[in-house]
């Protein structure tokens, strides 16, 4: 009988340590796969930036890629600090949810109750803290007055006040979703008037200290900040030439957006998150069950819940000019993946849907992102008409990405390929015929390469779409006299 219960228990343990080492090589494999591919779009498509990725709080990859600083050559390092743009909504959030813990605040008061100041009645007194959280309070951004003016005027949460107090929401609050920074920045005034504190000092004695974030901050750009990454987008008025965001940001972190940080601090973050050290288990599946339908996920509070193959990520995006970034959090995988670029946006798409896909499976989506990249290399190598007898062979089994083909296509431009970008464009045109986009963007391909008939024939095609543009109305009239 012993000998019988030793055999089973020995079988046992063999079970586990086979599977435990199947499971281990299937994660090498993974691994060894996202590091190729990684390599190749730093070498061909100027990938730029860091990427973490950890297995239960422990990395199994971490890779500084490009350039932080092009014009004086000072390469990203694993502990460069990157710009995160939206990610920060996912502290403010964070933040407001502690003070929902400690009973100051809930998420079904109305804004007035909190800035019984605040002069817009419709917002005093028909937008909810919950609504701010998910985006549903109907109230547009701000980023056209900003535009404006005196970016370095920015530098506390009220200071933006005057650019959104007397916007009225566009839509009943909480019947529809329209992404709001107007929001997030009331959430920043709401926990500047509960605690007393300014908004950044408040998140990072609360969240950044507590959990040893010491590279994360709301920085200002104007100070010299040590080991900070600028963000870079490329010309197409002068091809070749990069261009900083500099002017182009927030002078200081926002609640909105605009902090600075690094994959390891995220990292931090990630798992304080997973182990409920900042909340209760109770708030933290609060804050992080979405429950609002956003692009193919689901939005929480400050942040993004979605499903690939049945398993579960929570993280957020960030994106701005030269900022692409992303923190997914596989919650039944153990998996962190951390994505921090400062550069063009398809480098961020390639390496964060080839990692899903590695990680976690493929699915319908990735395949049409990786079927569309197939497409514009076809382009590329052989020509327009090859990429369309690629796409009429494929009759109709994937769908191509427009906004993968569009980026591409003003990729090209950059790099002097104006042929390939006429080409890009057209095919975008054929797939998208009710996209005015494509036009504009033929149009622009055909002014840069000198064919000034064919810029004006498809600008006006484009207007005839979109007849309120009047910056390319402006655009066209230069162009035709």
């Amino acid at each position: 009988m012993f000998k019988k219960y030793l055999k089973i228990k020995i079988l046992m343990i063999l079970i586990f340590f086979n599977i435990s080492f199947a499971l281990a090589q299937e994660n090498s494999n993974a691994v060894k796969n996202i590091e190729k591919q990684l390599a190749v779009l730093e070498k061909e498509n100027n990938l730029s930036g860091v990427v973490l990725i950890a297995k239960n709080g422990k990395p199994i990859f971490k890779q500084a890629y490009g350039m932080a600083n092009i014009a004086d050559h000072i390469p990203n390092k694993i502990n460069t600090k990157f710009n995160l743009a939206s990610m920060n909504k996912m502290f403010t959030a964070m933040a407001v949810m502690q003070l929902v813990q400690e009973g100051k605040i809930s998420v079904q008061d109305y804004v007035g109750k909190y800035l019984t100041d605040y002069p817009n009645k419709t917002v005093h007194d028909s937008v909810t803290i919950h609504q701010l959280l998910t985006h549903t309070s109907g109230l547009e951004s701000f980023w056209d007055e900003h535009a404006k003016l005196a970016k370095e005027k920015f530098r506390n949460t009220s200071d933006y006040r005057p650019l959104f107090v007397d916007k009225k929401p566009v839509f009943k609050p909480g019947t529809q979703m329209l992404y709001s920074n107007t929001g997030y920045m009331i959430l920043g005034l709401i926990i500047e008037k509960l605690t007393g504190k300014n908004y950044s000092d408040y998140v990072k004695e609360k969240i950044f200290v507590p959990l040893k974030m010491y590279d994360t901050d709301a920085y200002e750009l104007d100070d010299a900040i040590l080991n900070m990454a600028t963000g870079y987008t490329m010309s197409v008025e002068k091809p070749g030439q990069w261009k900083n965001n500099t002017f182009l940001n927030v002078i200081k972190g926002t609640p909105a957006g605009g902090g600075f940080s690094t994959a390891e601090d995220l990292l931090k973050f990630a798992d304080a998150l997973q182990n409920n050290v900042l909340l209760n288990k109770k708030n933290t599946e609060i804050y992080t069950k979405g429950s609002l339908k956003y692009r193919d996920a689901r939005y929480a509070y400050g942040i993004i819940e979605s499903d690939i193959n049945g398993h579960r990520i929570i993280g957020h995006t960030g994106g701005h000019y030269g900022i692409a970034n992303e923190l997914m959090i596989f919650t039944d995988m153990g998996y962190t993946v951390v994505i921090l670029t400062n550069g063009e946006v398809e480098n961020y798409w390639e390496a964060g849907n080839f990692i899903k896909q590695q990680l976690a499976g493929t699915t319908p989506a990735l395949d049409n992102f990786f079927y569309t990249r197939k497409v514009i290399r076809q382009i590329s190598d052989h020509g327009y008409e090859s990429g369309k007898k690629m796409i009429s062979d494929d009759s109709g089994k994937h769908v191509l990405k427009e906004n993968l083909i569009e980026r591409y296509g003003y990729k090209s431009l950059f790099e002097r390929k104006n042929q390939l970008a006429i080409d890009l464009f057209i095919t975008n045109i054929s797939q998208f015929p009710d996209s005015s986009y494509g036009y504009y963007n033929l149009s622009e391909a055909y002014r840069i390469s000198g064919q000034k008939k064919e810029a004006i024939a498809y600008l006006k095609c484009y207007l005839e779409k979109e007849p309120t543009d009047q910056d390319a109305r402006i655009k066209y009239e230069k162009l035709a006299h």
